[in-house]
């Protein structure tokens, strides 16, 4: 079920994404900028569209999915990268919200969603020269970081360590080692993944998917096995019987749960999230906005592939 309703939602992110290979935004997922024009710049945050496309495309075991070994889905995956490689700084850093922003966020999560790409394809030989430009971006990811903010560092963790995966450079292996320390050392007392000094259940599940992707992609990892463990008995105590959360009791007030992490664990939780999403009564993609229903149908592709 999950996966399907990831796919049902396909056909909004293609509807963000000029796919008019004439033109000079093509691959851009960000309608607001390449075809209303009322903003300056695309957000690079909307180019994660790329991974989305080319889940699709590979979601063969889902039962209504017209995107299914359809070639055209890894094109338009491919514009979307290079019009997101085409688009960064000169440092490697990309924007979000306004001109040399150099957005840690949106650098950490687009850069994370590039890689993905890139496993899913193998690391193909085809995207010899993508992968080759996206070294600065790594490159400063390395130098940079967020502190404050788990999701956003655990994002970057996984950007550096699927990039030394596909690569082979030990120097972004290291880097990716270190910022996962960074990310798990808040959460080895009481698996809370801070946000802003406290527990956000929306937010933690996102730093939860991230570490289990890094884990993931990484043959294990016991340390971060563990984090995820505690993390994941708070978020089961924080769900109803719908598998929502109470948004009054999270330090951002977030209404959605990604489930990636809780599914790779076999949480009780799932039963819950589950239950409210066949009956409507809990958050999903299709409820979110642009800027965020893309990487929550990521997700639960991710997920649907645990259960």
């Amino acid at each position: 079920m999950l996966a399907q309703i990831a796919v049902n939602s396909v056909p909004r992110a293609l509807g963000l994404c000029d796919r008019d290979k004439h033109s000079p935004t093509y691959g851009c997922v960000d309608r607001a900028y390449w075809n209303y024009r009322t903003t300056d710049m695309a957000n690079a945050r909307m180019q994660e569209g790329g991974l989305l496309f080319a889940m699709a495309w590979r979601q063969t075991g889902v039962g209504a999915n017209m995107f299914a070994g359809k070639k055209v889905m890894d094109e338009w995956a491919r514009a979307a990268w290079r019009f997101w490689l085409s688009r960064r700084n000169g440092d490697g850093s990309v924007n979000e919200v306004y001109p040399f922003e150099r957005s840690f966020c949106a650098t950490s999560f687009s850069a994370a969603a590039f890689v993905e790409t890139l496993l899913l394809a193998g690391g193909a030989k085809e995207w010899e020269k993508e992968i080759t430009q996206a070294r600065n971006t790594m490159e400063w990811l390395c130098e940079n970081r967020n502190p404050d903010v788990a999701n956003q560092m655990a994002a970057s963790a996984l950007a550096l360590k699927g990039y030394s995966v596909i690569t082979g450079d030990r120097r972004f292996l290291l880097a990716a080692e270190r910022r996962r320390d960074e990310v798990l050392k808040s959460a080895y007392e009481d698996g809370i993944f801070g946000e802003y000094g406290g527990l956000d259940v929306g937010y933690q599940t996102i730093t939860m998917s991230s570490m289990a992707r890094y884990m993931v992609i990484g043959g294990g990892d016991t340390a971060v096995e563990e984090a995820l463990m505690k993390g994941e008995k708070l978020v089961n105590e924080r769900l109803d019987e719908m598998g929502r959360p109470d948004s009054a009791q999270n330090s951002r007030n977030t209404q959605f749960v990604y489930p990636y992490a809780l599914a790779l664990l076999k949480s009780d939780s799932m039963e819950r999230i589950m239950a409210g999403l066949k009956v409507s009564a809990s958050l999903n993609p299709a409820w979110m906005d642009d800027r965020y229903f893309t990487p929550l149908a990521i997700d639960y592709i991710f997920a649907e592939a645990c259960l």
